[in-house]
């Protein structure tokens, strides 16, 4: 076979051939690790060039020889000269998912995704546009340090986030209308067990391991095709003392492989996983795990923002304008069907951008609710130290191993509702000074307020797009729930002996948890899109990440968003 060179963009290190091989994603740098890799530059830019001869195949998600990469990057002219099925705004946890449905029933789909490709090994805080800052309220000021990203990068938060894996409890589907309050509306009745076979089918493709058919309190974990991870040298001693203590610890699920599978050699606890890329590919993100399966259906459009969508006749979007890092003026994209995927903060606020002559106060927002019912999870972290033990190696660790449900109901919370207290490992700042850092977070789903809301400021960033302001307060109950959580928390650290502190997550500046700013529902009035997360003004717009839901849930929320996600493209596809 004869030699074929593929040549790939990207702001690769110098002279690092491994950093160059992870350009090219988990997947595809494990499928490189022998091939012949050199990097070139020219002007600012670096270039990754591999030379492919008969390589084999190690996963028949890519067949035969190896030939070229498995996903198929287009530059802006060439994506505004095709007329796609489908143009998702975003490559993350719902992105990743709906493109991956929508192309395997043979629709063309074109993603947009304003980062670029993370190499295995990244840190989020080295891919991040320094000028992407939002406006955020906290402690009675506005700030110019809000974080309005889940993360910017192909892939999105599922390249940085922690792996956490929980679904949804029920009542978390359908919050009652006491504990709504006045945000209480005609939700979208979505209930677990529509959504169980898909998250069936999202926990298969991420081989997701967690604490089978256990039960803990109201909650029951579904049956898992991988057994759970070992708990990490924190996660055993904190649930060591849970027992002891009579709580009922459990393994946190995780989207983490702890063997060799065609993606991985396992797990070997290299990184605190939150803001880390796996440098060995055991954290499932959606790239390596749904995207690289796409084939041609597929065109992913890098280092490109969406501006705003544009209507071509009433109720009907024709097309999005686009800015490309490489280009001073935006472009042209059309398609017959549009999905918001940006998060729940960028994409209402994609919304807000596309206001018109017959829509100024925003696009698809006849009812006024368009960035509203903000939500961001209510939460803290507790510290204390103890003398290193298990083997303990300072940042080298899942970011959670360990799981304490029984705070989820109970009457001394308001409204009944509690929240969740898990081990939230330090990712940053510890010292090998022979202690172990234990650290717990305990984190609510927050009330939907109408106050609680983004809009656009009328500064502007460097793509010359107004700022994003998040206006956000957290609810008197949701504190006083927390404030429970924390006084338990804090108890089970103080029995292990040692100074308990308090840790800000600083959630009001931003969180990766985001909900609410496009809840669905049934009336228009009172809703911005239907069950099915089409907006109610608009018939070919439709939006598949956390902003549809009506509560933000007690529990991590993006096993939740990707089934959510694939039920709503399925049912396009």
């Amino acid at each position: 076979m004869s030699e074929r060179v593929v040549r790939r963009s990207n702001n690769c290190p110098g002279g690092d051939l491994d950093a160059a091989r992870g350009c090219f994603g988990s997947l595809a740098g494990n499928l490189l690790a022998t091939c012949p890799v050199k990097i070139e530059r020219s002007g600012q830019r670096s270039f990754v060039s591999v030379a492919f001869s008969s390589l084999k195949s190690r996963s028949r998600r890519v067949p035969g020889c190896v030939k070229e990469l498995p996903v198929k990057f287009v530059a802006v002219d060439q994506a505004a000269r095709q007329v796609f099925d489908a143009c998702i705004i975003g490559s993350g946890a719902s992105g990743g998912v709906t493109a991956h449905t929508l192309a395997q029933q043979g629709l063309s789909v074109l993603l947009v995704e304003q980062g670029d490709i993370i190499p295995p090994g990244g840190k989020i805080d080295d891919h991040l546009d320094p000028d992407s800052w939002a406006y955020a309220w906290r402690h009675g000021r506005w700030w110019d340090t809000g974080y309005p990203w889940s993360a910017q990068g192909f892939g999105g938060g599922t390249i940085f986030y922690a792996g956490v894996s929980f679904r949804y409890h029920p009542r978390d589907f359908t919050p009652s209308d006491e504990f709504m309050g006045s945000a209480a509306y005609e939700h979208w009745g979505l209930t677990r067990q529509e959504l169980d076979p898909h998250y069936d089918w999202i926990e298969a493709q991420l081989a997701v391991a967690g604490p089978s058919g256990e039960t803990v309190g109201e909650y029951r974990f579904p049956r898992y095709t991988r057994e759970r991870l070992p708990y990490t040298s924190p996660g055993r001693v904190l649930a060591e003392a849970a027992e002891s203590l009579g709580g009922k610890p459990v393994a946190t699920p995780v989207a983490i492989s702890g063997v060799a599978d065609r993606f991985t050699s396992g797990c070997r606890q290299l990184t605190p996983c939150t803001d880390n890329h796996c440098p060995i590919g055991a954290k499932a993100d959606v790239a390596s795990r749904l995207l690289y399966d796409c084939g041609d259906e597929l065109s992913v459009l890098l280092r490109s923002r969406a501006v705003k969508l544009v209507a071509s006749r009433p109720g009907v979007v024709g097309s999005v304008e686009v800015l490309s890092d490489d280009e001073r003026s935006s472009t042209t994209i059309r398609a017959r069907r549009f999905f918001l995927a940006a998060n729940a903060i960028q994409s209402a606020a994609l919304l807000l951008r596309s206001s018109s002559r017959l829509e100024p106060h925003g696009m698809a927002n006849s009812s006024g609710l368009v960035g509203r019912h903000l939500a961001m999870k209510v939460s803290g972290y507790l510290r204390s130290h103890v003398p290193s033990q298990h083997g303990y190696r300072p940042l080298q660790h899942r970011y959670s191993s360990m799981t304490l449900l029984d705070s989820m109901y109970g009457p001394e919370f308001p409204g009944g509702m509690g929240g969740l207290i898990y081990e939230a490992n330090p990712w940053d700042g510890v010292e090998d000074n022979g202690f172990m850092p234990l650290q717990l977070e305990c984190s609510v789903g927050d009330r939907p307020r109408a106050r609680n809301r983004i809009g656009l400021s009328k500064e502007r960033d460097r793509w010359g797009l107004p700022r994003v302001v998040m206006n956000y307060v957290a609810d008197k109950h949701d504190l006083a729930r927390l404030r429970v959580l924390r006084q338990r928390a804090t108890a089970l650290l103080r029995s292990l002996g040692g100074k308990v502190r308090q840790v800000s997550t600083k959630y009001e500046l931003g969180s990766a948890h985001l909900h609410g700013t496009l809840r669905a529902g049934k009336d228009p009035r009172t809703s911005v899109t239907d069950r099915m997360g089409r907006l109610h003004d608009y018939d070919n717009v439709w939006a598949v990440d956390g902003a549809v839901f009506p509560f933000a849930g007690n529990l991590n929320p993006t096993l939740t968003i990707q089934a959510n996600a694939r039920r709503i493209a399925s049912a396009i596809a």
